[in-house]
């Protein structure tokens, strides 16, 4: 493997048939948004089997908890919703 492709996230995940479709995207500015949020431009697919998915999915809990226990990531606690008007 010689490159390296980058993604700033997960648009979604497909599964068709026997394969999943993991779809990624980059982040960019959007001059024409006032708010200042990035716009998510498509980036590239990775085709997997469906097994091979659910082997990845086994093992994201253990990455989590090591990044976690690194510092390398932080829990965030949801703030409670306000009140309804």
């Amino acid at each position: 493997m010689t490159d390296s492709i980058y993604a700033d996230g997960v648009t979604d995940v497909v599964v068709v048939g026997p394969n999943a479709r993991l779809r990624f995207h980059t982040l960019e500015a959007d001059a024409e948004n006032k708010g200042g949020r990035p716009k998510m431009v498509p980036a590239f697919t990775v085709v997997m089997p469906v097994e091979a998915l659910a082997t990845l999915a086994d093992k994201l809990p253990e990455l989590k908890d090591s990044l976690l226990a690194s510092g390398r990531l932080r829990r965030v606690t949801p703030k409670p919703a306000g009140k309804p008007s």
